[in-house]
């Protein structure tokens, strides 16, 4: 009889991962009995449909007693740096789009109260278009991934593929699409979900774990499918994406002052602190090191212990993340020409937190850090975690600022480009589920036919509309000074 205990791959509950037991009755399974299983997999993903059929997705009307969405944005500035928070607004207001991008916590609020399966999965949290781009694995190989895990979870898949496929609406009314142009692109990318969660269904469990979309591969794939025009574009991404290196960053945001380097101050967007409170804050950082040191493997450690401490700036990052602390620190090696620029972000509570659960972390940047861990194949080398020692003891993730990071411009995006890219988002974010969900049964629920691919597009198209409403109520609290705005920052 074989005793070996194995944990693998399973669904995800009660707001932390629940491990599939594989025990004594899974050891030695011939190809047949493991065809078995799959097949009861893809059994109990088609029962899930007798619960939540795949056509509720396709639903979204606005509920009587919805909460004021300007009202949930005011609760969570109340958290962050005041002055910051007039620039948080003024990149919201740019656009619907631009709202979009820092709704995450409306829409969690109102994905809670849509259909919802029991099929969960590791989470992004904020899955919509401009959350996926170009990085550097630790090879030195520029990947193509989700790169934004602020408010990653535990949670039903649908939220994250509702999340994506409504965005690919949002982002086709602003660039001034065809109404049908706009739901074909939500369909498609959809589509590209269910297919590649499909495949991954198919696949060994170690394959799907290891597979990721190295961006040359991935260009070359696409070459016979996409315009010629889209394809230069994809490769003038690229090719500055491998220019946004540490040293790349030296010269733009650094210089050279008393034979070392200072941040440049761009105000308000990069602001060193007044010169009295420097030393102060100096010390804050270096502790702040030394515990990020902890959070780290014994071989990142070394590599860390090649680097000093040299300057640091707060530098004002994203759109829906800006008012929370984020600090850029300059760490230099033996050489002027071997920088390290790390990034120290500010992590809060999840937005799918009050309707996902709290999750396995009590520490939010441990969270980020392992739920990023395990949805991307390849994640930046320097990820950890950090408790500040200030009176709130701010909990922050750490990462690399610059490392050959780069994104497309949605908002110019035509038709065919955003159709294309929706595609390759969906099935980026299927390959990620696939990863700590199951896959079978995820299938099996979705099952072979457009049904679900048509439900998402209907309720991307309604909650586009609500997107619209929700973003005429934040232009009106603005123009009534209820909120504050800082525009073009």
């Amino acid at each position: 009889m074989c005793r070996l205990r194995v944990r693998a791959r399973g669904d995800v509950g009660a707001g932390r991962l629940v491990q599939t037991r594989l025990g004594d009755e899974r050891c030695g399974m011939s190809p047949a009995a493991k065809g078995k299983a799959i097949d009861e997999r893809l059994a109990e993903g088609r029962v899930e449909r007798k619960s939540v059929p795949l056509e509720a997705h396709g639903e979204w009307v606005t509920p009587d007693d919805r909460p004021d969405p300007v009202g949930i944005l005011e609760k969570q500035n109340a958290t962050r740096v005041p002055e910051l928070v007039p620039i948080r607004h003024g990149r919201m207001i740019v656009s619907p789009f631009t709202f979009y991008r820092g709704s995450a916590a409306i829409m969690a609020s109102d994905l809670s109260r849509s259909a919802t399966t029991g099929l969960r999965v590791q989470c992004c949290g904020d899955a919509h278009l401009s959350n996926f781009g170009l990085f550097a694995a630790p090879d030195r190989r520029s990947v193509f991934d989700l790169n934004d895990f602020d408010e990653t979870l535990p949670a039903p898949f649908e939220w994250d593929v509702k999340r994506l496929v409504a965005s690919v609406v949002v982002a086709a009314r602003g660039n001034g699409h065809r109404r049908r142009d706009q739901r074909a692109a939500a369909r498609s990318a959809a589509a590209a979900y269910r297919t590649t969660i499909a495949k991954a269904a198919t696949m060994r469990f170690l394959d799907v774990w290891y597979t990721r979309f190295d961006a040359d591969k991935l260009l070359a794939d696409l070459g016979p499918k996409a315009k010629k025009a889209d394809i230069k574009s994809a490769r003038k991404v690229l090719a500055k994406a491998q220019t946004r290196t540490s040293l790349g960053s030296l010269s733009k945001f650094a210089q050279r002052v008393d034979g070392g380097y200072r941040i440049k101050q761009q105000p308000p967007v990069i602001v060193r602190p007044p010169e009295t409170l420097t030393p102060a804050f100096e010390q804050v950082i270096r502790q702040g090191l030394a515990d990020y040191a902890r959070s780290l493997g014994p071989d990142r450690r070394v590599v860390l212990d090649h680097y000093h401490y040299e300057d640091f700036a707060r530098k004002v990052v994203g759109v829906g993340s800006v008012g929370t602390e984020a600090l850029m620190v300059l760490l230099m090696g033996d050489r002027e020409d071997d920088p390290l620029f790390l990034q120290l972000k500010e992590a809060n509570t999840s937005v799918l937190a009050p309707y996902a659960g709290a999750g396995e972390y009590k520490h939010q940047g441990e969270r980020v850090v392992h739920g990023q861990r395990l949805m991307q194949p390849a994640s930046d080398a320097f990820l950890g975690w950090i408790t500040g020692t200030g009176k709130r003891k701010h909990e922050f993730y750490v990462r690399q600022l610059r490392d050959m990071k780069g994104s497309a411009a949605v908002e110019t995006m035509t038709p065919s480009r955003l159709a294309l890219y929706g595609q390759l988002c969906g099935a980026t974010l299927a390959r990620a589920h696939a990863r700590t969900g199951n896959a079978a049964k995820i299938t099996g629920y979705l099952g072979h036919d457009d049904t679900f691919d048509r439900a998402l597009e209907r309720f991307a198209v309604a909650y586009a509309d609500q997107n619209d409403a929700d973003y005429a109520a934040f232009t009106k609290a603005a123009e009534d000074h209820r909120i504050e705005v800082e525009r073009d920052v």
